[in-house]
């Protein structure tokens, strides 16, 4: 079964299928331009600004009464109290361990908790979020978030790579993709960084992953690519 993805910049992927299309981390970083529109689902990993725009997700449940929303307590939490009754009962609650399907893809969440930014910063709630069904034919997708937890009992096909933030460091980054062992590397989480700086990380970490078996594949931001495809590079 196709399953097409998307990125439309730093952590925000559109991932679709012939049944259905989800939308994974909206946030200020992103180009959300139209990209609410024809979605089943909005799947955020942790209430972070760059993960989470919650002027454009509540405008966008708002305009959408069949448009479901899943995220960690606190956030679901929040953006229930900014809306109205009818549109509040749209977000759903979504901690590790939760098994589910929407818009025709298979989601089990993992993780549980935010990579330590500093020890004098509180952690929040992180669910990664595994995507897709080899039973059915589909492959799966990773997308960790802001952590490199590693998933236990579900094969990765391609693994959605965080290269860089305050949280992290790149000798990290590989040292979780490589633990991971998917086929295909697709760096996300880069909106800090500079044409420069976006050379510099995936010229290093193809290097590793070229090293390691596996392919690294920079996504173009608005195309539209087959993973099945990514996987067979």
């Amino acid at each position: 079964m196709d399953m097409r993805i998307k990125t439309r910049g730093h952590s925000c992927i559109e991932l679709s299928t012939i049944d259905g299309s989800l939308l994974l981390d909206p946030g200020v970083f992103s180009d959300l331009t139209g990209v609410f529109e024809g979605k089943h689902a909005v799947l955020v990993t942790h209430e972070h600004a760059d993960h989470a725009d919650r002027n454009a997700i509540v405008q966008a449940l708002e305009a959408n009464s069949v448009l479901e929303l899943y995220a960690p307590a606190a956030l679901a939490r929040e953006l229930r109290e900014q809306l109205p009754s009818a549109a509040a009962a749209q977000v759903h609650t979504v901690c590790a361990g939760a098994d589910f399907i929407v818009g025709g893809i298979k989601v089990r969440a993992t993780g549980g908790t935010h990579a330590t930014i500093h020890q004098s910063i509180d952690l929040v709630a992180n669910v990664g979020y595994l995507l897709g069904d080899h039973a059915v034919g589909q492959p799966v997708v990773y997308h960790p978030g802001d952590s490199y937890h590693v998933p236990v009992g579900v094969p990765v096909d391609v693994l959605l790579l965080p290269v860089m933030a305050p949280w992290a460091k790149m000798s990290e980054a590989a040292d979780f993709a490589t633990a991971v062992k998917a086929e295909a590397w697709v760096p996300i989480h880069d909106g800090l960084l500079n044409e420069r700086g976006v050379a510099l990380f995936d010229r290093q970490l193809g290097a590793i992953a070229e090293r390691d078996g596996s392919q690294f594949a920079r996504l173009e931001n608005g195309a539209e690519y087959k993973v099945e495809e990514l996987v067979a590079r």
